[in-house]
């Protein structure tokens, strides 16, 4: 996978199967009763699709938020794509997100713009100069499906249309990690495997790393990828991808065929 200066300055370029998210005996208490996170410990690898599953109050988006650092373990390390998020300074926060892009359950867009600006407002953030803006992002949202929207005002999007939007903003700066917490969560079954289906291609065409965060169990089925299910703050159990199936191979070159023109730049979580 090709990667553009993104104005950051992470302490590594991971490669092909090294590890880019580390969590070893990470806890989260917010009070006295039982911790949201209890012991925790996994690792993720360049290039993998990990799910992390469980019931409404099981610990999985605190875990998410903690690899982004929306908020600090309790006790535990987490390292992120070489960062101690254990004692990384807060100057640096926004420099380490810029490396990854995050997709959420209510979408979270700039209501006052159109797709196109939503989009494009990423980029800026970097300085990226304009004549690449208009390149790249006209070339993100062709991926996904919304180029012929770019005008439309935000507000006016269906769900699933406003969770193809910031799937492009979150994917237009080829991030290193793609978090997505229930990214699915507001759409029907029908749109929310189209939005899946695009998130799986990013993995397999950019060879982007993402951790999908959902209790959507039948799209975890479908989708035959590693799944961490959790259970009142702990981890029960870690499955890891199982063999591809025979067919794994035609899928991908059929994924970049479909996508062979769109060659994004930079963008990542660059929320403070």
């Amino acid at each position: 996978m090709e990667f553009y200066d993104n104005g950051g300055d992470h302490p590594m370029t991971p490669e092909q199967g090294e590890v880019v998210i580390s969590l070893k005996n990470v806890s989260k208490q917010y009070s006295r009763e039982a911790p949201a996170v209890s012991h925790v410990n996994f690792e993720v690898r360049e290039g993998e699709f990990v799910f992390i599953t469980g019931e409404t109050g099981s610990g999985k988006s605190t875990l998410l938020k903690m690899i982004m650092r929306e908020l600090e373990p309790t006790s535990g390390s987490v390292n992120v794509l070489g960062y101690n998020l254990n004692r990384i300074s807060h100057s640096r926060i926004p420099k380490f997100r810029r490396n990854l892009g995050v997709v959420f359950q209510d979408f979270r867009l700039l209501t006052d713009r159109n797709v196109y600006e939503n989009v494009a407002f990423a980029q800026r953030i970097i300085e990226v100069p304009s004549q690449k803006i208009r390149r790249n992002v006209t070339q993100m949202l062709d991926m996904v499906g919304m180029a012929d929207k770019y005008k439309r005002n935000v507000t006016k999007l269906s769900g699933g249309e406003q969770q193809r939007v910031a799937l492009a903003r979150a994917l237009v700066n080829k991030p290193y990690i793609l978090l997505a917490d229930e990214p699915t969560g507001n759409l029907d079954a029908e749109t929310a495997w189209e939005i899946m289906q695009l998130i799986e291609q990013a993995n397999r065409v950019y060879g982007t790393t993402v951790v999908v965060v959902t209790h959507d169990r039948t799209i975890v089925e479908r989708m035959h990828r590693r799944v961490i299910e959790m259970k009142q703050g702990e981890i029960i159990r870690d499955n890891p991808l199982e063999d591809l199936d025979n067919n794994e191979e035609q899928m991908l070159e059929n994924d970049y065929q479909m996508v062979q023109d769109v060659d994004a730049d930079d963008y990542g979580y660059y929320e403070n």
